[in-house]
Formats: C-alpha cells, sequence, structure tokens
C-alpha cells in the first residue's frame, strides 16, 4: 500500500516551521510544485528546503524544470558523479559532497554504535550528496542511510534565532554535519590502533600472527577514510576562498557564515592530522609485527641449524664405521677370523668405540657438538 512507502521527498518552509514528507510529488504538493515553488520565491523572508531521497531520473528533472538547473548538473545528479567540487552558475550554486553510508544510519543515529567491533565489521560505503544552493531556498539530493537530514532539522528547530536561518546556513550544516559524521570512525580508529600497540608487545608468536589481519584490515579502513576526507579538504578550502574573493558571485555566502565555514574547515584539518596520526601508530605496530614475527623465524633457523649441524657431525663419525662393517659383509677376509675366542671381535669392537670417542672429543674441542 502507498501508506507504507518510505517517504522520499520532504519539504521544510521557514514560514510554517513544519516538515512535509511524503513519498510522492503529488502528496507533497498537491501536483504544483512549480507553482509551489514561484509563490515561495515571493514571499520575503521565506526560506525553504527540498530533500530528495535517492533521487530518480524523474525527479531529478522535475526540479530542473522548475529551478531552471543548468544540463551539466542534472547530468551530475543523475550519473552520481563522485567528484567532490564546488560549480557555481547564474542562479544558484553546487556543492557535491561523497558521504559515508551505513546500515547504523537508518535510524538516524549519528554513526551508530561507536563500538570498534560495531563500526569496523564492514568498510562503509560512498555515496553522493549534492546541494544546490539558491537565493532564499536549498535543495539536496541524498542517499539512503545517511541521517544527516534529520540531524540538520534539529539544528534548525535549536536555532536561538530564526533570522539565523538561511539557504546558505542550510548548506553550511549539511557541510558540518557530514564531516562531523566521520567523528565516530575516527574514534573507533583511535581505541583500536592503542589496543593494537599495546598488544604487540605482550603477545605470543601466535598472538602475533593473528594481529597481522587486524593491523591490515585497520589500515585498509584508514585509508578508505582519509581518501574521503582528502577531496573534502580541497573543496572547502575553494569554496572559502570563492566566498572571500572581492568579485565573487552573488549568489556566494558572506560575513558571519564565513567564519562557520571556517570553523568547519578547521575541523576538517584536525581530523585529518588525527587521522594520519593513527596510520602512523598501525604502521608502526605493523613493523613490530613484522620485525617479531622475523626474530622468531630467525631464532627458530638458528636452531633446526644447530640441531642439524649436530646431526651431521654424528653422521660422520658413524659413516666410515658404517663403512667397515659393511665391507666385512662382503668376501672380505675379517681380520681373527679363524682364530678361536671372542678376542678380535672385541678388540675390532673397542677400536670403534675408541674412534667414536676419540672423534666426539675432537667435535667437542672444536665446539662441534
Amino acid at each position: 500500500m502507498q501508506s507504507d512507502e518510505v517517504p522520499r521527498f520532504s519539504y521544510f518552509s521557514s514560514l510554517s516551521q513544519k516538515v512535509v514528507s511524503s513519498s510522492s510529488w503529488e502528496e507533497i504538493f498537491s501536483g504544483q510544485f512549480t507553482e509551489h515553488l514561484q509563490e515561495s520565491k515571493k514571499t520575503e523572508g521565506n526560506v525553504w528546503w527540498l530533500d530528495i531521497c535517492d533521487a530518480t531520473e524523474e525527479d531529478v528533472n522535475i526540479v530542473s524544470q522548475a529551478l531552471s538547473i543548468h544540463p551539466l548538473t542534472e547530468e551530475d545528479i543523475i550519473t552520481r558523479e563522485p567528484r567532490e567540487k564546488v560549480e557555481v552558475f547564474r542562479n544558484y550554486y553546487l556543492i557535491s559532497f561523497q558521504t559515508l553510508v551505513t546500515s547504523e544510519d537508518n535510524n538516524g543515529e549519528k554513526g551508530g554504535s561507536n563500538s570498534p567491533a560495531s563500526i569496523f565489521s564492514s568498510t562503509p560505503a560512498s555515496a553522493g550528496c549534492y546541494i544546490l544552493v539558491f537565493k532564499n531556498g536549498a535543495v539536496t539530493f541524498s542517499p539512503t542511510g545517511c541521517g544527516h537530514i534529520s540531524r540538520v532539522r534539529d539544528r534548525i528547530r535549536r536555532l536561538p534565532d530564526p533570522a539565523i536561518l538561511s539557504s546558505d546556513w542550510i548548506c553550511y550544516a549539511m557541510i558540518d554535519d557530514i564531516i562531523d559524521s566521520f567523528q565516530p570512525y575516527m574514534q573507533a580508529v583511535e581505541r583500536e590502533s592503542e589496543a593494537i600497540e599495546d598488544e604487540v608487545f605482550i603477545a605470543r608468536v601466535d598472538d602475533v600472527r593473528s594481529l597481522l589481519p587486524r593491523v591490515d584490515n585497520l589500515r585498509k579502513k584508514i585509508t578508505h577514510l582519509i581518501r574521503c576526507l582528502s577531496g573534502k579538504v580541497d573543496v572547502l578550502n575553494g569554496f572559502i576562498k570563492r566566498c572571500q574573493a572581492k568579485d565573487k558571485q552573488p549568489v556566494f555566502p558572506d560575513g558571519d557564515l564565513i567564519m562557520y565555514l571556517g570553523d568547519v574547515q578547521d575541523h576538517l584539518v584536525t581530523t585529518m592530522s588525527s587521522l594520519s596520526h593513527f596510520d602512523e601508530i598501525v604502521g608502526r605496530s605493523q613493523s613490530n609485527c613484522l620485525a617479531q614475527l622475523s626474530a622468531n623465524n630467525l631464532r627458530l633457523s638458528l636452531n633446526i641449524n644447530e640441531v642439524l649441524s649436530k646431526v651431521t657431525v654424528l653422521a660422520t663419525i658413524f659413516v666410515p664405521l658404517h663403512m667397515v662393517t659393511g665391507l666385512f659383509g662382503m668376501n672380505v677376509t675379517v681380520p681373527g677370523e679363524g682364530v678361536p675366542g671372542l678376542g678380535w671381535f672385541f678388540g675390532i669392537v673397542g677400536c670403534f668405540i675408541a674412534f667414536i670417542l676419540l672423534s666426539c672429543l675432537i667435535a667437542v674441542r672444536f665446539k662441534l657438538l
């Protein structure tokens, strides 16, 4: 039934301070989307925000026709362009960010559980989040599994001064929340890296071998997080420079909002520095694990060589005796063969024993045994 469908469209207006959610255009705008937006534009002091979750090509075409979106922007959203960027057009600017999507975010909780076991159970997937900012409104195209929209709405409801709200502020809040969503992963990386670093120095040989897959898996997660954040650094730096330029476009924000963006920039740089530091810790732990394995293998190899050297010395001693006794088994006259009694037998055996003792003494003297 239609009532059981997940709402993909949500519309917020600062005049009503309400969020209208629906699973179809007809329900949310009564089929008059273009007329509704034109009326919102004419209303003084009205800030509107439309979010479309998992937008289809038809959804993008409807928004494009209603808001005169450039075909390049339309193409980027339809094809899910993964490159993070800032683009400015005549009546709006576009910010494309990649965000992490996990199953824990479905309930709107930031990052889900903070335990390393839950966060690192699987590599979080990246998905595109596209923000179109107009003079008095914003349109966001968000993926399923991210809680950015609900958290930004909560921030709007908690604003001490409603006059602060603007389309640029919504854009800032989205960027800030996307950056903040990496915080639980960074905390989990910190705990896991410290745990591995402590275990490396007390682990036994078998434990070290089990640590190596954990270290390798953690380095993969750190590399994934750094790669997701590195593009945002360039985009945010370029966005702030454009906002501060003397000949900037009129659609770009100014004033106090630049200070907010600077705070996000500092937070992003701090997060990147922390991840780089944790990557160094994990790399050092991995080197220590490999060094311990190499030392254990070297020690085992030396023990085997020592045993083999002793076996080689004993074989060198007994091989000549085996050759002599082998000759006695052929058609060769054995000394004392015709003499009655066991004198010659014990004499030959005594010579063998004396040869063995002498050889062992020589081997011990030269530390071969």
